[in-house]
């Protein structure tokens, strides 16, 4: 079993002690009653996601599921409107009506075709997501397909593990999930910020800086992220002079940008949203600007979104980011382009894609779609076996040996599960900007990174 992360109760009292912010401070903190003289309590160690992720074995979930109807049903909870929708939502809904298309032309599962019904998730809208999960669950679906945002889905994942239902997310990053109490029913083609935090922080050394401000949206994403960039910032011996949290809510960061502004720092590593671009709007008001100052982005900003706020040309030419996946092949970028002619950025698409045929591919192997026995298939078909790249080729292994040990090497890489039900490696795009204010389709490098 997993357990639950600094990061998760973190996020548990931003969202339901709001008015008691004060109280999510460090772990070791005295605490005392209100009246008279408190005690001091020991807190158990947190565990540890990179020794987690060196763990490899199959998930073992302890649930029981409702009997089977014979046919694998997925629910869709990914970003269809919002920041994330702008960012995410059109590739993640072309790698998913691809990989729909692909496996039910191959034959389905379980010899039906697959049953997937999107809905959106928005940017964590209660009013969206709650009733989208309700839905599903209602619905008797074996997995849900999300969330896009990793806040999304730690509001929602103790729903849907709660029905003995599978979550496999396509591209949840923070790191709390790694080892998050969830009976082996969670899983991500995303690999955990762990791995991102340490590219996007050697780059900025690379590149000469020697300090650096991390700004970051104070939710799992963003502060998941400070935490990984501080971490390899300062392990290869760089100095992060100041942390900056935001509301991610605010629509005015002028004390935020005056902390940077004073702090004058080589580098800034932004980790935001669309807001991304009201921020860099003051921070250049402030003549801190990507021509005289180093500035880092993540996926979460890498999107053309964000610089549709901009009417001056080359506004954020000289700001760097880093999107998670291998380059895209020309194949499988025209295959995304013919779900969605309008496509501007692949982010996401080839995880969305694998997260699917990884799910279909599990239930074959399990025999059933009954969640708890596909689960117990999810890490095995990603690793140590037969390699094989697409669902058709996957699918006549295991047709004419169901025992057989498949090893799924998709769209967005090897895979390879670890025992938590994600990858231990990734590959990162650095990409830059264009003077029309949109990401350079090709990635100026590609960085490899593993445990």
């Amino acid at each position: 079993m997993r357990q639950h992360t600094y990061w998760f109760r973190l996020l548990a009292c931003l969202l339901g002690l709001t008015l008691f912010a004060a109280a999510c401070g460090d772990d070791d903190d005295d605490e005392t009653g209100g009246g008279g003289g408190g005690t001091e309590e020991e807190t158990p160690d947190e565990p540890d996601p990179i020794a987690a992720l060196q763990e490899v074995g199959d998930a073992d979930p302890s649930c029981e599921a409702s009997a089977s109807d014979g046919e694998f049903k997925i629910g869709g909870l990914l970003a269809e409107t919002g920041d994330l929708g702008d960012i995410l939502g059109a590739p993640q809904a072309a790698g998913a009506a691809l990989a729909v298309a692909d496996i039910n032309e191959a034959g389905g599962v379980l010899g039906a075709p697959l049953s997937y019904d999107p809905k959106d998730s928005g940017d964590g809208d209660p009013d969206l997501a709650t009733p989208a999960v309700q839905e599903h669950l209602a619905a008797g679906v074996d997995a849900v397909l999300g969330a896009s945002a990793s806040q999304i889905s730690s509001n929602q994942i103790e729903a849907i593990i709660g029905e003995c239902t599978i979550m496999f997310s396509p591209s949840n990053t923070g790191p709390l999930f790694t080892t998050y109490e969830d009976d082996d029913l969670y899983f991500r083609t995303a690999a955990a910020d762990i791995l991102q935090g340490r590219v996007v922080a050697q780059l900025a050394l690379d590149e000469g800086s020697e300090n650096a401000v991390i700004m970051a949206r104070q939710d799992p994403y963003g502060e998941g992220l400070l935490e990984f960039i501080k971490a390899g910032f300062e392990d290869a011996g760089g100095e992060v002079v100041d942390e900056i949290v935001y509301d991610p809510e605010g629509t005015e960061f002028d004390s935020e940008i005056e902390q940077v502004v004073e702090a004058d720092p080589d580098a800034l590593f932004l980790v935001g949203f669309n807001e991304s671009s009201t921020i860099i709007s003051g921070l250049t008001e402030s003549g801190f600007t990507p021509s005289n100052k180093k500035i880092y982005f993540v996926e979460g900003n890498m999107g053309n979104a964000v610089g549709e706020a901009f009417t001056e040309p080359g506004a954020l030419v000289g700001i760097k980011g880093t999107i998670p996946g291998a380059g895209v092949s020309d194949e499988f970028r025209t295959r995304l382009l013919e779900q969605d002619p309008a496509l501007g950025t692949f982010t996401y698409g080839p995880e969305t894609y694998d997260a699917l045929v990884i799910l279909a591919l599990a239930a074959t192997a399990a025999g059933t779609d009954e969640a708890p026995a596909v689960a117990r298939e999810i890490n095995a078909v990603t690793r140590e076996g037969e390699e094989c790249t697409d669902y058709p080729s996957c699918l006549a292994l295991l047709d004419a040996d169901p025992d057989a040990d498949i090893d799924y090497t998709g769209q967005s890489g090897p895979v390879d599960f670890a025992l938590p039900g994600e990858p231990t490696a990734a590959n990162y795009g650095i990409y830059t900007w264009a003077e029309d204010n949109t990401i350079n389709t090709e990635a100026e490098e590609f960085k490899d990174v593993s445990l």
